[in-house]
């Protein structure tokens, strides 16, 4: 056990990278070991739905962006959640308080006619400097006075979840268009918090050196160790078996990371 090899990265996702950060065990027996759980968590189930609140709003006529549109497709995508996907119905009413509070303040906030070039739309491109394929999905990014601004909404982020999330997109935006955003947000729904960028050529370096680190991380999975952070293990699948593990992965099969 704990044998040493490397995991071959063929594409940088940004949802592998989110999923690592959380947690490298968690993302370790969902991504890499043959048999993954079927178990869908609550906070993947509210992810997909605020995807596809947001998604629906920005696709309704510029007159119909009001609070009472937020409120009817947060109504209709949020009745299809079943609460016993949840830790509990209080769990579920405060989640659904919290995205709501904060979905009408910033989907209403600002009133803008500048045409959005990308709306939940999968980019690939390939970086020559970590000859890997780079994966990103664009939330919203709108046009505006010769430049462009994205805007990711995710359900629990923290400085470091959006630093992340910063150098993934000012990378992708210079390799595959040629051109920075002038802005970036990434918006925490359950707190309210909104961390915001504006990427330079030095980002883009950094950028370069964070995502290769991050790879060098993720090929080695013997030196994978648990979050430090319990609530991510709290309702986690995997909580059985990382009772049983030591301080390290017990690595028994290789593994390629697609």
């Amino acid at each position: 056990m704990n044998q040493h090899f490397q995991i071959a990265v063929k594409t940088i996702t940004d949802y592998h990278l989110e999923s690592f950060l959380r947690c490298p065990y968690k993302f370790y027996y969902r991504h890499i070991l043959p048999a993954k759980s079927s178990n869908v968590l609550w906070r993947q189930i509210v992810q997909g739905t605020i995807n596809k609140i947001v998604q629906s709003y920005y696709q309704l006529p510029e007159n119909l962006h009001t609070e009472l549109s937020v409120l009817r497709l947060i109504q209709r995508y949020w009745d299809k959640l079943n609460v016993k996907n949840f830790e509990s119905k209080f769990q579920y009413y405060l989640v659904l308080a919290k995205v709501t509070d904060h979905l009408l303040k910033y989907l209403t906030s600002e009133k803008s006619t500048y045409p959005r070039v990308f709306l939940y739309e999968k980019q690939k491109t390939f970086i020559k400097e970590l000859e890997t394929e780079l994966s990103l999905t664009i939330d919203v990014a709108g046009w505006h006075e010769g430049s462009f601004t994205v805007t990711k909404y995710l359900l629990e982020t923290d400085s470091e979840m959006s630093k992340m999330y910063n150098y993934l997109i000012t990378v992708f935006a210079e390799k595959a268009f040629g051109k920075l955003p002038q802005k970036i947000e990434i918006i925490n729904l359950m707190n309210g918090k909104k961390y915001s960028y504006t990427p330079s050529q030095e980002d883009v370096k950094e950028g370069l050196m964070y995502l290769d680190f991050m790879m060098d991380r993720l090929q080695q999975p013997n030196k994978y160790t648990k979050t430090e952070f319990e609530t991510e293990c709290t309702s986690c699948e995997f909580n059985q078996t990382c009772l049983h593990t030591t301080d390290k992965v017990n690595v028994s099969v290789n593994g390629i990371l697609h």
